[in-house]
């Protein structure tokens, strides 16, 4: 089984503004978003995470971390889900891996 661990971070230069999370190409059944927009570099504000174009907003402070796993091991894309900010220039990380095939 080939184990594949993609990492990045994502930041948006406006204020209230959105982004998707990855590319289309990067898949994971395992996600991990760290709060902060770059390493060891915090936040000013709080970034939501959504589907995308979604309406229900999840808030992570600055620090927090968020893991999710695809229902019953399925793959989703990182563009499946964007990043909120509120304050310009923050943004997340995200470790995403993916072990398929099954």
């Amino acid at each position: 089984m080939a184990l594949d661990i993609t990492d990045a971070y994502v930041v948006n230069s406006g204020a209230d503004s959105s982004s998707a999370l990855g590319a289309a190409t990067v898949k994971a059944d395992m996600l991990i978003i760290v709060a902060d927009k770059a390493a060891a570099t915090s936040n000013t504000n709080k970034v939501y995470i959504r589907k995308a174009g979604g309406t229900v907003k999840i808030p992570l402070n600055a620090g927090e971390v968020l893991s999710m796993g695809g229902v019953d091991g399925e793959e989703f894309t990182l563009d499946q889900w964007e990043i909120h900010n509120i304050a310009a220039g923050d943004g997340c990380g995200y470790v995403a891996i993916s072990h398929s095939p099954f």
